[in-house]
């Protein structure tokens, strides 16, 4: 019995050390391109569906309105919600004729709390908007038609 045991183990350090491959059945050699499973972001649009569930709550992570094709970057859930995952999303619009007319009257400041909603043309997205430029600002629907970004977030975020 101790022998076979010896030539047991002695057969399986002999076919582990004479294999070309990796004795877990893994190549040896990286791939030199690595697949991808999600189609390229660029150019493709990305449809929206309406779905028919509550709003979803978010933070305003940045807000540029300055920009050609304005952006919103949002949280969801906000840290103030306990979850394991977060997304990270970018809105946009698909043409510069479906900007709104003052994207810097949009007060979206980095941590302002929003909602997402969806209808059959666009994403709307609860935000404080100056419609007299005054500074102070009322909550308004705005219609967001791209996603610029998606992203999967980690853990709870310390703000630091």
């Amino acid at each position: 019995m101790r022998t076979m045991l010896l030539l047991a183990g002695s057969s399986v350090v002999a076919v582990c050390l004479l294999t070309p491959r990796s004795a877990f059945g893994q190549s040896e050699h990286q791939a030199e391109h690595p697949p991808h499973f999600l189609p390229s972001t660029v150019g493709e649009p990305l449809t929206i569906t309406p779905i028919d569930m509550e709003d979803v709550d978010c933070v305003v992570a940045e807000w540029q309105p300055a920009a050609r094709m304005p952006v919103l970057t949002l949280i969801c859930p906000p840290n103030v919600v306990f979850s394991p995952i977060r997304v990270l999303i970018k809105f946009s619009w698909m043409k510069l004729s479906d900007i709104p007319a003052r994207p810097d009257h949009i007060l979206a400041s980095s941590g302002t709390p929003t909602k997402i909603r969806t209808t059959k043309a666009a994403v709307q997205i609860w935000l404080p908007v100056d419609i007299k430029a005054k500074g102070e600002g009322r909550q308004s629907w705005i219609p967001f038609n791209a996603v610029v970004d998606v992203a999967l977030l980690r853990g709870h975020s310390t703000g630091k």
